[in-house]
């Protein structure tokens, strides 16, 4: 049983027992462990290579269109991404506002502005981690230098992406064209 509260996972044997136990529970294990909060807990850096069992990604995606065609950015890095065309995204910092997120993600990877910003879509997948994902038609008079992960833009028809699109940006772009939204 998970508790929203804390973000950790609760013992079995705590499954029947009241919510009250339960936080309990949490926080004596919390400060047996020394950290100032259950919440913190879930917040301390990971051992490089490695991610708490339970995570969740919360990302912003800016579709760009022009034309009736997607723009997508081919990555350089990191390595296991290198040749693989992407929706331009990324991970919210803590605490950002998903719209300013998608805003940073067009300034930092198209070198451009966001003139136009407008919430089409949030999506929520689910198999090895959570990602929630807020999916924005933004609009930009031109693309800039792109960031330093990245080689170059394109613009697609939606009907044929390239073969090495990534796999999870292909998901957003077909539940998005299947809602209608794009």
């Amino acid at each position: 049983m998970r508790n929203a509260l804390s973000y950790q996972r609760i013992p079995p044997v705590f499954a029947g027992e009241d919510l009250f136990s339960s936080i309990a529970y949490i926080r004596a294990n919390a400060a047996a462990q020394r950290m100032s909060s259950p919440k913190v807990a879930r917040l301390v850096p990971q051992p490089d290579g490695t991610q708490p069992e339970e995570f969740a990604h919360i990302s912003s995606f800016a579709l760009v269109q022009k034309g009736g065609k997607l723009l997508l950015i081919r990555r350089l890095r990191p390595e296991r991404w290198a040749g693989k065309w992407c929706i331009p995204g990324a991970l919210l910092l803590y605490g950002e506002d998903p719209e300013a997120g998608a805003r940073r993600v067009v300034k930092e990877q198209l070198g451009a502005d966001a003139t136009g910003v407008k919430l089409l879509d949030v999506q929520s997948y689910g198999d090895k981690h959570w990602d929630i994902c807020f999916v924005y038609r933004v609009e930009t008079p031109e693309i800039g230098k792109v960031g330093q992960d990245f080689d170059k833009t394109e613009y697609f028809e939606f009907a044929s992406l390239p073969a090495e699109t990534r796999d999870d940006h292909k998901e957003v772009i077909e539940l998005a064209r299947w809602k209608r939204v794009v």
